[in-house]
């Protein structure tokens, strides 16, 4: 059975929570998205797995306030606790006296399941249709 509307939405919720915390460098925040034993893959970059982990690589990847992340056509397919999530990303670097250039652009694969604590990432993936 599919999900109902009102998962849908609190999956997307999580996507933009993540993307919101991610460009403002909102380590916290960012933990939050994801279970304890979380992870984060993207090609050319070691797998972050765990809190710790994740909270180097968003350290190490941020650009406050220079880094936007837009995320696009939010696919969620699942049923009970879990789904699957697709999607678009986009990521906007600011460029001084230039306006913006585009960083990255490729396809999130996301598995999210819900727990106590809402609907959290157990795997996050980032897959450069460039680099």
């Amino acid at each position: 059975m599919a999900l109902p509307t009102e998962d849908i939405v609190a999956i997307q919720q999580l996507v933009s929570r993540y993307t919101l915390a991610f460009d403002a460098s909102d380590v916290d925040a960012v933990l939050g998205c994801f279970t304890d034993d979380g992870s984060f893959s993207m090609a050319g970059h070691e797998v972050a797995r765990g809190r710790a982990a994740l909270a180097d690589f968003v350290t190490a990847s941020a650009l406050p306030g220079q880094m936007r992340h837009v995320v696009t056509s939010v696919l969620v397919d699942g049923d009970g606790d879990t789904a699957s999530v697709r999607a678009y990303g986009t990521v906007l670097q600011s460029v001084p006296g230039s306006g913006c250039a585009v960083l990255l652009h490729g396809v999130y694969r996301d598995q999210v399941v819900r727990d106590a604590a809402g609907w959290r990432f157990t795997h996050r993936s980032f897959d450069p249709d460039a680099t």
